[in-house]
């Protein structure tokens, strides 16, 4: 029973810490947020956070890994709903719209991205989140629209950097996504018709 509690502790713990991360990385970004503020914000001493994690990188990656892998279901779930290519392409814009208004996730990962040397663990798996995420969106369209020429990863990346990118979270226009709909049509495979944007 002792060690029961002890194991609910400690997840409530681990739990908890990766909240206050995910809001401090978040709203923060990567280079300002310590880990002593992240303990301080869930409550708990920085020595909390080394007993759950081996370094500021392991958090970062856990939170940012658990974030795209959430953003990513619902996303699925929204366009698999969806009755015809015109609804896709309007879901995939109001989502890129969405995330290229909170700039917070991708400035983080360049900052994380320029602090790691070529070829550390910690890049590898940074890449490892992103390209998953390329591949599970991009992917999906391309089962479901395969007449488009570019592949399931490539596709993904382009809505990802159209969604992410960081111009976007300050310039109204063009906005991101009246990009995607001007450029997934044509990489769905669908006619040649384009929208204008001015």
């Amino acid at each position: 029973m002792v060690r029961r509690k002890r194991s609910e502790s400690q997840a409530q713990t681990r739990e908890r810490l990766l909240q206050a991360a995910a809001d401090l990385f978040r709203r923060d970004g990567y280079a300002i947020t310590s880990l002593e503020r992240i303990a301080e914000v869930a409550g708990y001493t920085k020595g909390a956070v080394y007993s759950n994690f081996e370094c500021k990188e392991a958090i970062y990656l856990e939170v940012l890994e658990a974030d795209a892998v959430s953003n990513r279901e619902q996303l699925l779930e929204r366009l698999a709903a969806a009755a015809d290519a015109d609804a896709v392409i309007e879901i995939l814009a109001q989502w890129a719209q969405e995330r290229s208004r909170h700039g917070g996730w991708s400035l983080s990962v360049l900052e994380l991205a320029r602090t790691l040397p070529p070829g550390s663990p910690c890049l590898a798996r940074l890449e490892d989140i992103v390209r998953e995420g390329w591949r599970g969106l991009g992917g999906y369209l391309r089962t479901r629209f395969p007449n488009g020429a570019a592949t399931g990863e490539v596709l993904g990346a382009l809505l990802f950097e159209i969604a992410y990118a960081p111009a976007l979270t300050f310039l109204s226009t063009p906005d991101a996504g009246d990009l995607v709909r001007l450029v997934l049509p044509a990489q769905l495979g669908l006619a040649e018709q384009q929208p204008v944007i001015a």
